[in-house]
């Protein structure tokens, strides 16, 4: 009944959702941006189109360099703005508007997060997941730091309907009910097939806590059908790509932190990793106990 509840609470929040796209006005960006409108397109959803101009550590406070910085800053104003309007005419349902600020990226996205009672945070990103350093650390930061959903769409990746969502995660672990409410939302939005991947390490004891964490779990989505797979730890990023690229997954679920599975995949220098790097993945959030 309580999982219930907040499931019905996130359900009423994220229908009235705030989102944030966060714009460099690179091809990664623009297309995260038309992924965002394709999948959000909602007009009781509400899209801030965010650039966040941040001052090199090499900035001088003399003259010259003020001129040449507000050059800058006049220049991206004006992609933003282009930006926006490109918006506007695509998709003139979209209910968007536009701001750009100035600090440290991270710094300034929180604020925003929690000025604009954000909801979920989409950014692009080049490169692939197993070529970590190809990303700009401020995508790596935000996806893995900051306490809100941030969904991340790879830049080859165009937007399709989402039929099969995965959900990477070890379930004997604790307080995976709030990623199980964004879960249920989530499926009862897009009405997609929920397939668990199950991550564990060979060592870890499975005792009666865990399995009592496990039976939670499993009944917070039961009404989903889930179909459980669990991937051998000798090959573990291999199985898993080949499972998602057999399933046809459109969509992947992960519980980021600095030392977890997603941070992992990230820094496997695999090219055979060739399905998971065109999955948008979305980063989801525990409570302060998991482990």
């Amino acid at each position: 009944m309580q999982f219930i509840k907040a499931a019905s609470l996130f359900f009423k929040l994220v229908i009235m959702a705030k989102i944030i796209v966060v714009t460099n006005f690179s091809a990664s960006s623009r297309n995260a941006l038309d992924y965002a409108c394709r999948f959000l397109h909602n007009p009781t959803t509400s899209v801030l189109l965010l650039n966040i101009f941040s001052f090199p550590a090499t900035f001088n406070n003399d003259a010259i360099t003020i001129a040449a910085m507000s050059e800058v800053i006049s220049g991206d104003e004006r992609k933003l703005q282009l930006e926006y309007e490109w918006v506007k005419k695509n998709y003139p349902e979209i209910n968007i508007r536009k701001e750009m600020v100035t600090g440290v990226f991270l710094d300034e996205l929180r604020y925003k997060i929690a000025e604009e009672e954000t909801k979920l945070v989409v950014m692009g990103a080049s490169g692939s997941y197993s070529e970590l350093l190809s990303w700009d650390v401020n995508i790596v930061d935000a996806f893995i730091d900051l306490t809100i959903p941030v969904l991340i769409i790879p830049q080859e990746m165009s937007y399709r309907p989402i039929k099969k969502i995965a959900f990477a995660v070890n379930f004997y672990r604790k307080n995976l009910q709030l990623p199980a409410a964004t879960i249920s939302r989530i499926l009862s939005y897009t009405k997609a097939q929920l397939f668990i991947i199950q991550v564990m390490g060979p060592a870890e004891v499975v005792d009666e806590v865990a399995l009592a964490n496990q039976r939670s779990f499993k009944e917070g989505l039961t009404e989903f059908s889930p179909v459980y797979f669990k991937p051998s730890f000798e090959n573990l990023f291999e199985d898993i790509d080949a499972f998602t690229a057999s399933e046809n997954i459109d969509l992947m679920f992960v519980i980021p932190s600095r030392h977890g599975l997603w941070y992992r995949l990230s820094q496997q220098q695999t090219k055979g990793l060739s399905y998971i790097n065109h999955i948008p993945v979305l980063s989801l959030r525990q409570g302060k106990e998991f482990l």
